[in-house]
């Protein structure tokens, strides 16, 4: 039960007490092995921030990789762009979530100016460069690339199945979290967490995207509100239950 709020909690509490957690631009300066800490934002802003705080609450500093290319949320909208803001001004670095399939066929060159383009949009949030970079899927479509004048999550230094846990579809591979960090006494090593698979239940995909999806259909709704035809047609409509299937309260 390790997605849950509280179990999170104990794990990171105890990863710390092994020694450093870092954000991924600054393990490079260490002059010790530390745990590096990601977390790959690829559904949900507000996930991510409920996260953020926790490890706040911890004094644990982390990567944060938003995608400026996701399909479920604005990274420029006001309550996005707070959250990332105040991310940032508690001392979490904010990177970039970036998706190589979405430019076709194109040369490292090419691909490295829409990395910039896309970095940008995250500096002009945060006021800060972004300097570094993970790669959005790579085990899905294959591609590798590691970008000049970033640090690259993906850098065998600190990818490997020795040094690497990821919890990518809410799976470990098998492997114990609580052992495999000891190993951060021998080397670096790098933890890659989603922020959608961890909740106050910790039920899994299934409320995780339920809840995604009635924030989603909120916002919705609220825009479309001051709409009187919206307002007239909808007054007896609940947008939840029609939508995913839940029975009206």
């Amino acid at each position: 039960m390790i997605f849950k709020y509280a179990e999170i909690r104990r794990f990171l509490s105890y990863v710390k007490s092994l020694g450093s957690i870092s954000p991924l631009a600054d393990w490079q300066f260490s002059s010790s092995n530390v745990t590096i800490l990601r977390h790959d934002v690829d559904f949900d802003v507000e996930a991510a921030y409920r996260l953020a705080l926790i490890e706040a609450e911890l004094d644990v500093r982390s990567t944060y990789f938003f995608l400026t290319t996701c399909h479920t949320y604005n990274l420029l909208s006001s309550p996005n762009r707070l959250m990332i803001f105040e991310m940032a001004r508690l001392g979490f670095e904010i990177g970039l979530h970036f998706d190589p399939t979405i430019y076709g066929d194109v040369s490292i060159d090419q691909l490295k100016k829409f990395v910039d383009q896309e970095a940008l949009i995250l500096s002009l949030i945060t006021g800060a460069p972004v300097r570094s970079v993970s790669l959005h899927n790579p085990s899905v479509h294959g591609q590798y690339p590691l970008f000049d004048g970033y640090c690259n999550a993906y850098d065998k230094r600190i990818f490997s199945d020795d040094c690497y846990l990821a919890d990518s579809r809410m799976d470990f591979r098998g492997k114990n979290p609580y052992t495999f960090v000891e190993r951060v006494k021998e080397r670096p090593i790098q933890i890659l967490l989603h922020p959608l698979h961890y909740s106050e239940d910790g039920l899994g995909y299934p409320s995780a995207v339920r809840k995604h999806i009635k924030n989603y259909l909120a916002v919705i709704d609220d825009t479309f509100r001051v709409n009187l035809t919206y307002q007239a047609q909808m007054s007896d409509t609940d947008l939840f239950p029609s939508l995913i299937g839940e029975e009206s309260k």
